[in-house]
């Protein structure tokens, strides 16, 4: 076997890792981190009822971190109604409720129904911090 026929056999394997950095390099460059970080209405201040919402939106909009931190009462749930209404249909949506505090069932049935309206729209949905529900009492 000459040194010319093993080329083209390496080759697609060069390619592969070539195109394996420029993902990397496109993931750290510096314009992708510039997204805007909002809080609830104004920045970095809870809603009347005590809500923290952080959003932190993809430069391109085919992606939305929401964290919720604070009571999660039916009068504060509005505030995460306006942030699922703007992510995009068909895009992805990453939602953090590690330091959420649910007041009762009916708001978790809620945020369950807001969750059915996401999945009704092909939102892919993402969810942290759910299992410490498991380990509260149940009225």
């Amino acid at each position: 076997m000459s040194l010319s026929e093993s080329r083209p056999q390496s080759a697609p394997v060069l390619r592969t890792i070539a195109a394996g950095w420029r993902r990397v390099l496109v993931m750290v460059r510096p314009q992708r981190f510039g997204a805007q970080i909002t809080y609830g209405d104004q920045q970095s201040a809870p809603t009347e009822h005590g809500l923290v919402i952080g959003v932190i939106d993809d430069p391109e909009l085919a992606m939305r971190l929401v964290s919720v931190r604070g009571p999660v009462t039916l009068a504060s749930i509005d505030a995460l109604v306006v942030a699922f209404e703007e992510v995009r249909d068909c895009s992805r949506l990453h939602l953090d409720l590690t330091d959420a505090e649910f007041a009762d069932r009916a708001v978790i049935s809620s945020l369950a129904g807001l969750l059915d309206e996401l999945d009704d729209r092909r939102v892919h949905l993402r969810i942290v911090g759910l299992g410490r529900l498991a380990t509260l009492p149940v009225d």
